[in-house]
């Protein structure tokens, strides 16, 4: 599959700052720097190719889903695990044989649920969060069940290490690493420290708290580091602090109502509420074990994810999917562990059969509606990198403001008509037309709302107050926003002009569907600058390019309207 315009984005961010470009300084974005650090892992393995781009992603969520089910064995366990290393070879194969089976199972429920996702949901940030969300699960569930075998005397160092915690010390790295993904996952951090406060353990809650705050510090460490070498500590907290809450938050915005109300997520949610009461009645009786309180809250926790972030796109429920099919994977292993335990004659055997049927059943009913299997054409139009990029196969991802084969013809036009080391210009929302020209652009701002602040005084559809909008003061300084970005965009063009503008017709969050004429109407200062120096040479479809009139003179024209 394509990617699509997020993905584009950060491919583009991610390229820039590959090339010296300082995140937050020179490339301003509003996201968190682990979806930029991922994807410069992935363009470093290959990811330019879009192909090679979603078999990472497929590779590594594979990994995610394989280790959480591995990490499920013991759950209906009531006897105190072995780990001093003197278990006989039996037992370690048959512990080996089932932690490779429910990874095994873990990988194909939860890819299952994953490819149920339109290509444009896929390797999203919240996809990427859901690996070290997942790690982190398992690793706590673990750390907890190992504790359960610890000798209190042992135990009264809190910096000693003893069994488990070093497995908690990673758990709480990879949770408080999310926060830099994702703010909205602070909120599985909670039901984790939660999880650590209720679990009758021999280890003191102190020591599981310190051990939990040593692994967070260091994932916290770890995007701190990134940004000193990567971008701009000050001007990113600045954004992620003032600016969101300030501007960013009424763009989009959607109730809870309208949220849960999306074709298909009100089936979602209500499935994660009642799976997730089941699992807290189990707990609260004692049936399952209190360690597995973090992932009994965790589909909750997305939902609030959701909720927080006032915007309810498909690809946000990624953290309530992909938690509620763990959740059934853990129900199922429950099952057959506890029920282990009776004679073999009895009827009660058979649950965990029954429950593995039903979920393998659901898993094999819901893959014939995912797109990849429906698309068939994929497999005549999309054999080899040629074809990927012709029109013949961009086509079909063609969206009614995102335009695959468009971003492709004015980037070739690009590389054709500027140089290298020449900057570039757009306004709109696809900087992936830079990544495909390999051209840095001129200016930080990538997006065309921060030149246009109308979608963020607009607000929400529904009228207050029910819908979210700016009050008065809010808008003032909303516009004063704007007006700083348009000040220094302004001085940027000319103290460098770039080699060329390209403008999006039909982009999301501009007022007209007329990119140049939404920027003469926004920016009348640095649009009569703009206009007095550059001049149309290319427009393919609405992706209109305007190069310097130095450059315009022997430059290739080419004209192709809607």
């Amino acid at each position: 599959a394509s990617l699509g315009r997020d993905q584009g984005i950060f491919q583009y961010v991610a390229w820039a700052i590959l090339k010296g470009d300082r995140a937050y300084r020179d490339v301003r974005d509003v996201n968190g720097p682990l979806t930029h650090l991922v994807h410069m892992v992935f363009l470093k393995l290959g990811g330019a190719d879009e192909h090679v781009f979603h078999v990472l992603d497929l590779v590594v969520s594979g990994i995610a889903f394989a280790f959480v089910g591995a990490c499920l064995p013991g759950i209906g366990r009531n006897a105190k695990p072995n780990h001093a290393g003197h278990g006989t070879a039996a037992r370690w194969v048959r512990e080996i044989a089932s932690r490779a089976g429910w990874a095994f199972a873990a990988w194909v429920v939860l890819s299952g649920q994953y490819l149920l996702y339109i290509f444009w949901d896929l390797a999203q940030r919240e996809s990427f969060c859901d690996w070290f969300l997942l790690a982190s699960l398992g690793l706590q569930l673990v750390a907890q069940d190992r504790m359960r075998s610890v000798d209190p005397a042992s135990n009264a160092s809190l910096s000693a290490p003893t069994r488990g915690t070093p497995h908690l010390a990673w758990a709480g790295a990879f949770s408080m690493l999310l926060w830099f993904g994702k703010p909205t996952y602070a909120l599985f951090t909670f039901a984790q420290l939660l999880t650590l406060l209720v679990d009758p353990l021999p280890v003191s809650r102190k020591k599981r708290l310190v051990w939990f705050a040593f692994g967070g510090a260091l994932g916290v460490a770890s995007q701190l580091l990134f940004l000193v070498v990567f971008g701009d500590a000050l001007a990113f907290f600045r954004i992620y602090l003032v600016d969101v809450p300030t501007m960013y938050k009424f763009i989009w915005p959607r109730t809870p109502y309208e949220i849960l109300g999306l074709d298909g997520y009100s089936t979602l949610a209500a499935a994660a509420g009642a799976t997730s009461a089941v699992m807290l009645g189990l707990v609260l009786t004692g049936s399952l074990p209190r360690r597995a309180l973090a992932i009994a809250l965790a589909p909750l926790c997305g939902l609030g994810s959701v909720l927080a972030q006032k915007k309810g796109f498909p690809y946000h429920f990624h953290p309530v999917s992909v938690t509620l099919h763990l959740q059934w994977l853990l129900l199922v292993a429950w099952f057959s562990e506890r029920n282990q335990r009776l004679p073999r004659k009895r009827a009660e055997r058979l649950v965990p059969i029954a429950a593995a049927a039903a979920l393998s059943l659901r898993v094999a009913t819901m893959m014939p509606m995912s797109p990849y299997v429906q698309s068939l054409w994929l497999l005549t139009k999309a054999r080899d990198p040629v074809e990927r990029i012709s029109h013949d196969y961009l086509v079909y991802f063609r969206t009614s403001d995102f335009f695959p084969w468009e971003l492709r013809q004015a980037a070739s036009y690009l590389r054709i008509t500027t140089k290298p080391d020449d900057k570039v210009q757009t306004y709109g929302m696809d900087p992936y037309v830079l990544f495909l020209a390999q051209r840095k652009s001129a200016t930080p701002y990538i997006y065309a709302y921060d030149l246009n602040a109308d979608a963020a005084l607009a607000g929400g559809n529904l009228p207050a107050p029910v819908g979210l909008h700016p009050s008065p003061a809010e808008a003032d300084k909303i516009r004063a926003i704007r007006d700083a970005h348009e000040r220094d965009f302004f001085a940027k063009i000319k103290a460098a002009p770039p080699a060329a503008f390209v403008f999006h017709d039909k982009a999301p969050l501009i007022t007209w569907q007329e990119a140049v004429h939404d920027f003469k109407e926004h920016c009348p200062e640095s649009a009569e600058w703009v206009f007095a120096r550059y001049t149309e040479t290319a427009n393919f479809k609405g992706l209109r390019v305007f190069l310097r009139n130095d450059l315009a003179t022997n430059a290739p024209r080419f004209d192709e309207r809607e």
